[in-house]
């Protein structure tokens, strides 16, 4: 996928976010710029605001096995050129038992997309900080297990994915858990690092270089 053509090909372009609180602009930003932020001052500088919008229409607490119906009728009425769909995490807390109902409601959404002709990036999230003993966390203790069925999903329905659970697992929490912590608001939200990072890993595979 190639964002820059995807935008130059475009009489004006609409990008559409899906997802959960990590997507969501919120308080785990600490006041600063999350992902797709440095997105907008990065194509604001690139096409001017004439040019494009980015429509953040994610929900903190969002999960995909409740919300699939929801996210498409949103895809209809703002009828985007682009769709980016981060979801699991919240998933996750239902353990084993959900994820068939998962993977079922994102094999929906990649599908709607892909019948309606309408480029659609899943986004895997960021790993846990499982050192914190709060419940919320250790909840989701299946986390991995759901981003691998996002993974899977991707592959099965041919869409494509940046994989950032895989590179943040790999570069910085196989490496250092102290690194890990560093770039999280609290055991689940990343903060304005995280953003950042999240924003270099999705911006080398789609946008840098191309």
């Amino acid at each position: 996928m190639n964002l820059k053509q995807l935008i130059e090909n475009s009489e004006y372009f609409v990008w559409l976010a899906l997802g959960d609180s990590i997507t969501e602009y919120n308080h785990c930003t600490e006041g600063y710029e999350n992902y797709l932020q440095h997105f907008d001052t990065l194509l604001r500088i690139a096409y001017s605001k004439r040019k494009y919008t980015i429509i953040n229409s994610a929900i903190g607490g969002s999960a995909l096995s409740d919300d699939a119906d929801f996210a498409i009728d949103k895809i209809r009425r703002f009828k985007p050129d682009f769709v980016t769909a981060m979801f699991g995490m919240n998933d996750s807390g239902r353990g084993k038992a959900g994820q068939e109902q998962f993977k079922a409601a994102l094999t929906r959404l990649c599908m709607f997309c892909k019948d309606n002709r309408i480029p659609l990036l899943l986004l895997s999230q960021n790993p846990l900080d499982y050192s914190c003993g709060i419940d919320c966390i250790q909840r989701r203790e299946s986390l991995s297990e759901y981003m691998d069925i996002v993974k899977q999903t991707a592959k099965a329905c041919e869409v494509e994915l940046v994989d950032i659970y895989t590179v943040w697992s790999q570069s910085i929490l196989e490496q250092n858990n102290n690194e890990h912590f560093k770039l999280l608001h609290d055991g689940i939200h990343p903060n304005h690092k995280g953003h950042e990072y999240i924003y270099e890993i999705i911006k080398k595979q789609i946008y840098a270089g191309k």
